[in-house]
């Protein structure tokens, strides 16, 4: 797409037909990467490689391996329930795109109430989350620059000024690429990521029966030696760390609403659509038929990012609780990253310049590709909200990026850190608005779409269970955390 040109999305070749003088959607014939099985269909992955790649951050990094220090492998049930219960919130979002031709902000907009409530709640809870975890994200790679560099690390000013200028620098970058470039650039990071994590924890050999057994849902006690060592941490609520890394992990809405929307990208099914709805999808069997076909590509995408979070995920709780909680140290504000090295340098300690130059590259790529999905994360409540008007994406992602940078330094020079920062916008973006997605999308599915494109009732069983125990545990967080 040309950046230049206002984002309407109306690709060529994209029929619409007539019928009994109303406009239906009329699906284009599957492309050759379906008609050759799911090897073939691995050519669609693209969306999927820049959310895994934006959403493996700070979550996987730091909250991964600081519940493992923290609990052990008492916590691994967490990183199940948050990639599952996201991937599946993910997918109905994406499979209404695909079918309907609009983003499930569009459709949100007829719920009942006041006047298109709904996107604009949404958005409101996108839009506070954008600074917060630019700024959570930049403090995290300026600890980082401090551990490497040793400038700065003394003084107040330290961490603020490296994160102003990674910052500064990821705009810059932000504000001159394109769609194709950070897909790319993406899907590059991401299989790095992979291959790094996964060498250690191979090396390291943790307990994988502890970890099965810490698959059962639970909630442990903070151990005596946390309390002694770490009374910061033991005096957070166990509640409140389980919300917090379940949002942290996979990321939230702030990342989520612009995947859906890149999907437009790609014209899988009716998302190139330039008018969409339910009321346009025809019911004829041969056309319900392909739509079906459709949906195999945003599953496959869904399935290969988020399987790609929880095995970085995964690896990472591995490694803080067999490394670090044997040693009783645990990742703080004061110091996000040097106790994470101890996953590599207790096979060579040379190795620990390689794991600093891998986590760096790791999250600046995040912030570098967060300003792209956060662009089309706005863009889709402005469509919903103010749907007259005709929106650029380059003039959002101009405003978005000016907003999110320049609001994410004025949280940092205040002096707020990373994990606290997380624990205030990951309740309510990263668990509580997933949830609220979740049952919007239930209600658009029973109340919009014609029976034959709605749901199976396992998929609906499964969005509505995410819903529940999202919306429960965020409101939890954030009313008693």
């Amino acid at each position: 797409m040309n950046p230049s040109q206002p984002a309407i999305f109306q690709p060529a070749n994209f029929p619409l037909m007539t019928d009994n003088n109303s406009t239906k959607i009329e699906y284009p014939a599957v492309t050759q990467e379906f008609s050759g099985g799911w090897l073939r269909l691995l050519r669609v992955f693209g969306p999927g490689a820049i959310i895994a790649s934006v959403t493996v951050g700070t979550g996987e990094t730091i909250f991964a391996p600081r519940a493992g220090a923290t609990f052990g492998y008492a916590l691994f049930w967490v990183i199940g329930v948050a990639v599952l219960g996201k991937a599946v919130m993910v997918y109905a979002g994406a499979r209404h795109l695909v079918l309907a031709g609009e983003h499930p902000l569009q459709a949100w907009a007829r719920f009942p109430g006041p006047r298109r409530w709904v996107p604009i709640v949404i958005g409101l809870l996108v839009l506070l989350a954008f600074p917060m975890w630019i700024a959570a994200l930049a403090d995290a790679v300026s600890s980082l620059c401090i551990w490497i560099t040793g400038v700065g690390g003394s003084t107040s000013w330290g961490r603020p000024l490296w994160a102003t200028g990674i910052i500064l620098a990821a705009m810059l970058l932000s504000l001159v690429q394109t769609y194709n470039i950070i897909e790319r650039v993406s899907l590059a990071i991401l299989g790095l990521k992979v291959i790094f994590i996964v060498i250690a924890v191979l090396i390291v050999k943790p307990d994988l029966l502890a970890a099965l057994q810490g698959t059962v849902p639970h909630v442990p006690a903070y151990e005596p030696w946390v309390s002694a060592s770490y009374p910061d941490v033991a005096n957070r609520a166990v509640w409140l760390e389980i919300a917090v890394l379940m949002g942290a992990v996979g990321g939230g809405l702030q990342d989520y609403t612009g995947y859906v929307s890149m999907i437009r990208e790609k014209k899988w099914g009716a998302s190139g659509a330039t008018e969409g709805g339910p009321e346009r999808l025809p019911l004829d069997q041969a056309t319900i038929d392909l739509s079906r076909k459709w949906l195999r590509a945003p599953l496959l995408d869904i399935v290969i990012s988020f399987a790609s979070v929880l095995l970085i995920t995964g690896c990472f709780m591995l490694l803080g609780a067999a490394v670090l909680h044997p040693l009783k140290l645990i990742p703080t504000n004061a110091d996000l990253y040097s106790k994470q090295s101890y996953f590599l340098t207790l096979i060579h300690p040379q190795l620990v310049h390689i794991y600093k130059a891998g986590i760096f590259f790791a999250i600046f790529g995040v912030i570098y590709a967060a300003f792209e999905v956060y662009s089309r994360s706005a863009y889709e409540p402005l469509r919903a909200i103010w749907s007259n008007n005709t929106w650029s994406l380059k003039r959002v992602r101009t405003w978005v990026t000016l907003y999110s940078g320049l609001g994410g330094l004025l949280l940092l020079w205040s002096g707020l850190k990373t994990i606290t920062l997380a624990s205030i916008v990951s309740p309510f973006s990263g668990v509580f608005g997933c949830g609220l997605w979740c049952l919007a999308m239930v209600w658009v599915d029973r109340k919009q779409m014609p029976k034959p494109y709605q749901m199976s009732h396992g998929l609906l069983a499964s969005v509505v269970i995410v819903g529940v125990v999202m919306s429960m545990v965020g409101l939890y967080a954030m009313i008693w955390g």
